[in-house]
């Protein structure tokens, strides 16, 4: 009789087990498509919007591309996990080594605006979406592009 008792436990537990996995494939989607900086900060400088609009970044599944109007300058692919608190981001750029750890980063989403917040390659993560001097870290806000 206990046996019985089990099986609908058993498959609640599997379908929370495949809830986080669809909150991150939800902001995946969310993701897709083109998007612009609107400002970006580095180690605490804020870059020109001159220099910064000029930045655009086209994602396709979990693969992204980053050019400056429109010359790509590069790309990679990244994974996400919208379990954590703040929601983290790892990125692995194209042209590194093999080897070379992820950027380590957290995100947000809210509507058309996608914020990062992400740490030079092998530092730790972000804990908050600051970006003091000496952090390393780099703060870039998109907003998605209008067609």
């Amino acid at each position: 009789m206990r046996r019985y008792l089990l099986v609908p436990l058993v498959a609640a537990l599997l379908v929370a087990a495949d809830k986080p996995d669809d909150e991150s494939k939800k902001d995946l989607e969310k993701m897709q498509g083109d998007w612009g900086v609107e400002s970006s900060v580095t180690d605490g400088q804020k870059r020109g919007d001159d220099e910064a609009q000029v930045v655009f970044r086209t994602v396709k599944g979990n693969e992204y591309t980053v050019s400056v109007f429109d010359k790509p300058v590069g790309k990679g692919t990244f994974t996400l996990d919208a379990t954590k608190k703040p929601k983290e981001i790892d990125s692995r750029p194209a042209e590194a080594d093999k080897d070379a750890p992820p950027l380590l980063g957290i995100y947000e989403l809210d509507g058309d605006t996608f914020r990062t917040c992400s740490a030079p390659a092998g530092k730790e993560r972000p804990k908050d979406f600051q970006c003091k001097k000496g952090s390393g870290h780099t703060l870039t806000v998109w907003k998605r592009e209008k067609k």
